[in-house]
C-alpha cells in the first residue's frame, strides 16, 4: 500500500508540477504579448510626437505667411485709398 501511495503522491505531485509549468507558460506569453504591445505604443508615441513638431512648424509657418498677407492686404487697401482720394480730387476740379 506505501507503494501505491507514494505513487499516487508521485502522480499528483507531477500534475501539479505540469500545471504550474503551463500557468507559467501562459504567463510568459501573457508578457510577451503585453511587451510587444508596449514596444508598439512606444513607437506610436515616437511617431506622434513628431507629426505634432511636423504640425507645429506648418502651423508657425502658416501663422507667419497669414501675417505677412495681412500686412500686404493693409498696405494695398491704404494704397487704394490713397488712390481714390487722388481721383476725386482730380474729378473734382
Amino acid at each position: 500500500m506505501d507503494e501505491i501511495d507514494s505513487t499516487d503522491k508521485l502522480q499528483a505531485a507531477s500534475l501539479r508540477v505540469d500545471k504550474a509549468l503551463k500557468r507559467l507558460e501562459e504567463t510568459v506569453n501573457s508578457f510577451d504579448e503585453q511587451a510587444k504591445v508596449i514596444s508598439k505604443l512606444q513607437s506610436d508615441v515616437v511617431r506622434l510626437n513628431l507629426q505634432k513638431s511636423e504640425l507645429a512648424s506648418n502651423f508657425e509657418h502658416s501663422l507667419k505667411k497669414q501675417q505677412k498677407l495681412d500686412k500686404a492686404a493693409s498696405e494695398v487697401s491704404l494704397e487704394l485709398i490713397g488712390a481714390i482720394k487722388t481721383i476725386k480730387s482730380v474729378l473734382v476740379k
